[in-house]
């Protein structure tokens, strides 16, 4: 057991590498290795092409907005806050912006950064990055031809006992809700903001 945050060098040494499968949204490299054990192998990484970005959108009176869809990948419903992938050298910013709208209608006057994150990090390097968006006014959502949505908003005081129960298991969402309640409860969010989204239910 270490007592200190060290970190060591690279263990696996690269003898080659061979894109397996390719389309617009990522890219499967097979490498030829050989293991820290000293022993050949290969390691497949998923080569994502999208930067993940996730936007938590807070009323003044703690209610947040969700977006529930269908994930085809695990086949089931999951309600989220809004998301979408970064067009390629799209700032993030920008896409946090535009998928908020896209999914929502919503507009937001601030938005703060959050967190970065790495997803699944064993089998790929996509990236994500988490805003909390405040100061909100409202619009016509525009979802892509991809996307059947539902739009609700929730008090934040919900949307964080469906994170803590895992009926919100999407990671961006519960890792955004968590650091939204971390800001909160340690002062990083404006004082009356933190007081609505803490507050408990009559």
């Amino acid at each position: 057991m270490s007592e200190t945050w060290d970190e060591d060098g690279d263990p696996w040494i690269v003898k080659g590498v061979t894109r397996a499968f390719e389309n617009d949204w990522f890219g499967i490299d097979a490498h030829d290795v050989i293991r820290p054990d000293g022993r050949p192998g290969q390691y497949g990484v998923i080569r994502v092409r999208r930067l993940a970005v996730g936007v938590l959108p807070i009323e003044a009176d703690g209610r947040v907005h969700m977006v529930g869809q269908w994930r085809f990948p695990l086949g089931r419903y999951s309600w989220e806050m809004p998301e979408g992938g970064g067009e390629p050298g799209e700032d993030a910013h920008d896409c946090a912006i535009r998928e908020l709208a896209e999914e929502t209608g919503v507009r937001a006057q601030t938005l703060l950064k959050v967190l970065e994150m790495d997803l699944s990090n064993s089998l790929t390097d996509e990236k994500a990055v988490i805003f909390i968006a405040t100061d909100l006014a409202p619009g016509d959502a525009e979802p892509e031809a991809t996307e059947v949505l539902r739009h609700r908003t929730a008090h934040f005081r919900d949307v964080l006992a469906r994170v803590a129960d895992g009926r919100i298991r999407d990671s961006l969402t519960v890792a955004a809700v968590l650091r939204a309640h971390h800001m909160a409860v340690t002062g990083q969010l404006p004082p009356l903001l933190a007081e609505e989204m803490l507050r408990q239910g009559d």
